[in-house]
């Protein structure tokens, strides 16, 4: 049976594009760099995201969704909103969290969130 995530493939078009915005706009740190850069993988925790080129995966704008979780809401968003990214769901209240929607190059979906 099924007893952890492995990981979470994000796809994208333009691998450069990519890392530019998920380690300079993100702020996230590579672990692993595999098919001569088209595949970076970053670790948060216990997950690892993987972001890259692969024939079987495309980019979508109704993909799956990747919610970060954060210390701050409001400084991660007015940190975003300063590096250019813009949010198609503005920050939203939930029962048991809070969360906000942007996304990145190639329009998938990504949410920054905070847990009450």
């Amino acid at each position: 049976m099924i007893k952890e995530v492995a990981f979470v493939a994000i796809a994208v078009s333009d691998p450069e594009r990519a890392r530019k915005f998920y380690q300079e706009t993100l702020e996230l740190k590579p672990t692993t760099t595999a098919m001569g850069g088209a595949w970076v993988e970053y670790e948060l925790g216990a997950t690892t995201i993987g972001v890259g080129c692969h024939p079987a995966w495309q980019p979508s704008r109704d993909g799956t969704t990747v919610a970060f979780e954060v210390d701050d809401m409001d400084a991660t968003i007015k940190k975003l909103k300063e590096r250019g990214v813009t949010f198609d769901m503005d920050k939203t209240e939930t029962p048991v969290c809070w969360m906000a929607q942007f996304r990145d190059p190639d329009g998938n979906k990504l949410v920054v969130h905070k847990r009450k």
